[in-house]
């Protein structure tokens, strides 16, 4: 009898544990990782490899792709450089990656699910780089195609307790070429200088402007934005700490960190990316003010015909960087990227060719800076328009009168 209870407290024990794994994978644990071919959970999937700068456009867009045209981005977070790498070698992707599921509300939910994909994986439908492709060193092969997508600029960032309010180029090249030996004040601990790896955007994009090489920095190379601007926000010793990070990622982070306004070579005065420190209008990227920034680029392989090897990826393309697309999407695409802090090229007024390099004036095909100011501020001057009866001789675009 003591054995026959025994076997029924194993019974009830099992059972427990089974119930206990059932309860486990149903939350959304490991043992919960649907594969990320699975129609149902993650239908008409579009594999990326992306810099992590460009999650939140992810969670933005994919939402809306996901919710009007059942199409699912699955993506990766690497370097700009591995991205490329990953592309230009056909190298299958394997392993966990982030997807959007069904009902998602970026607003609401600030981790995403994750799927698996097994090896050997699948094949990259498009890769993302933050800078230009020349700032790598693996050359683009001839049947792969770059689009440049919205503009992204970066700040030099501090701890909100910091008294420091701007830093000249001379300045950030001495602190992070030279690290503590550079000797520029208040920035003398190697500990408390935040850069990136040798292989992403940031650090190559911001390193061409102040001439200081990606293999270069000294401090500490931090691999995730976000990981970088919670170790800056907590740093010991605010006015010693400094960090570089995409824009996009630091206007989550303004209740912890403020951005530094930049004095470029050859300029006169420091500009923050927006008019005012505590702005989102991004209008001093936009006119040439403001040198931190690059394009995103997005690429995808061709066939032998010359033709996008995906369909499907040549559309999410399309609405990343604002081209007409047949059918017309659902929703208003270029929204996504002003609102993660991007500038779509329709709102810029320069433009350049090299990372770091000169501007140039750039007068958009068809602008859309009204567009941009209204949603990334709640404001604009711009005439809001039906049709372009009303725009007095001006174009009317994502309802608001432009000049042409």
């Amino acid at each position: 009898m003591k054995l026959q209870h025994h076997h029924r407290l194993n019974r009830s024990l099992w059972g427990s544990i089974l119930l206990g794994l059932w309860l486990t994978t149903i939350s959304g644990s490991v043992l919960a990782q649907p594969v990320c071919d699975d129609p149902k959970e993650v239908p008409n999937p579009v594999y990326l490899t992306v810099g992590d700068t460009q999650v939140n456009l992810m969670r933005e867009l994919g939402a809306k792709l996901r919710q009007s045209e059942q199409v699912t981005l699955v993506f990766r977070a690497t370097g700009s450089c591995t991205n490329l790498d990953t592309l230009y070698g056909d190298l299958r992707m394997s392993g966990n990656f982030s997807y959007i599921p069904a009902g998602y509300d970026p607003k609401k939910s600030p981790t995403l699910p994750v799927c698996t994909l097994p090896a050997p994986g699948v094949l990259t439908d498009i890769a993302n780089s933050i800078v230009f492709l020349d700032s790598c060193p693996t050359p683009k092969p001839a049947d792969v195609i770059d689009v440049l997508g919205p503009v992204q600029s970066f700040v030099f960032a501090v701890p909100l307790a910091s008294s420091q309010t701007a830093i000249t180029a001379e300045e950030a090249y001495f602190v992070f070429g030279f690290g503590m030996a550079g000797q520029v004040f208040p920035w003398l601990d190697n500990n408390l200088l935040f850069g990136r790896p040798v292989t992403k955007g940031t650090v190559i994009s911001v390193g061409a402007s102040i001439g200081v090489p990606a293999g270069k920095w000294q401090g500490q190379k931090i691999n995730l934005s976000q990981d970088l601007a919670s170790m800056l926000a907590a740093a010991a010793d605010p006015n010693r700490a400094l960090g570089v990070l995409g824009s996009e990622v630091y206007d989550g982070y303004r209740s912890t960190l403020k951005a530094l306004a930049f004095r470029a070579y050859r300029q006169s005065r420091a500009y923050w990316p927006d008019a005012t420190q505590s702005s989102f209008d991004k209008q001093n990227v936009r006119d040439g003010h403001y040198h931190l920034w690059s394009y995103t680029h997005w690429l995808q392989r061709v066939d032998d015909k010359g033709m996008p090897r995906s369909v499907r990826a040549q559309r999410v393309i399309d609405l990343l960087v604002g081209n007409a697309v047949t059918p017309a999407s659902g929703f208003e695409p270029l929204e996504s990227s002003v609102r993660v802090g991007l500038v779509p090229r329709c709102a810029m007024t320069v433009q350049r060719s090299s990372e770091g390099g000169d501007f140039s004036l750039y007068q958009a095909p068809q602008p859309c800076g009204c567009f941009f100011e209204y949603t990334a501020t709640g404001k604009t001057k711009c005439q809001s328009c039906v049709d372009s009866t009303t725009c007095g001789g001006g174009t009317c675009r994502h309802g608001f009168c432009e000049e042409r």
